[in-house]
């Protein structure tokens, strides 16, 4: 069969980009927006979606697409937008940010605070070694008698 014969044949076609599953997960990803401090715009969620699912949808499609009769997308979109619109107006941060967040923001700091202590006593080590290697620059000694003080052949020829 040729390609032309294969696409005017009902039921075949392009397959769908936009699933349900995948709207399901496109949903989740919006109602967590205003959570992460991101602006809830179509663009910003275009971006996140493109990022994120490696799918390029446009907005129309986002926004029209029904599922059971309802738009699943538009809705959380318009409920994110409500969301970020309600905590402008107070002034705030939502107050139970998610746990998973909160356990890698202290993991981060536990890691920072390692890094630093890190750096701390390297530093001082690099100290040590420059004091004792100006030491040794400044030290006048005789190479021969320090060889054979530490047992060196007794009759080494320079």
């Amino acid at each position: 069969m040729t390609r032309k014969a294969e696409s005017k044949m009902p039921g075949r076609g392009r397959p769908e980009k936009l699933d349900e599953e995948l709207a399901r997960k496109i949903v989740r990803l919006i109602e967590v927006m205003p959570d992460m401090d991101v602006e809830v715009s179509w663009a910003n969620v275009i971006a996140l979606i493109k990022k994120k699912f490696d799918v390029d949808l446009g907005r129309r499609v986002l926004s029209m697409k029904q599922w059971g009769g309802q738009p699943l997308i538009a809705q959380a979109f318009d409920r994110a937008k409500d969301v970020q619109k309600t905590l402008r107006a107070q002034g705030k941060t939502r107050r139970h940010s998610t746990a998973p967040r909160a356990v890698l923001q202290q993991r981060l700091e536990t890691e920072i605070a390692k890094r630093k202590a890190a750096e701390r006593r390297i530093e001082e080590m690099a100290l040590q070694t420059y004091d004792k290697l100006d030491t040794l620059r400044w030290t006048r000694f005789d190479l021969r008698k320090e060889a054979q003080a530490l047992g060196g052949p007794e009759g080494a020829q320079s």
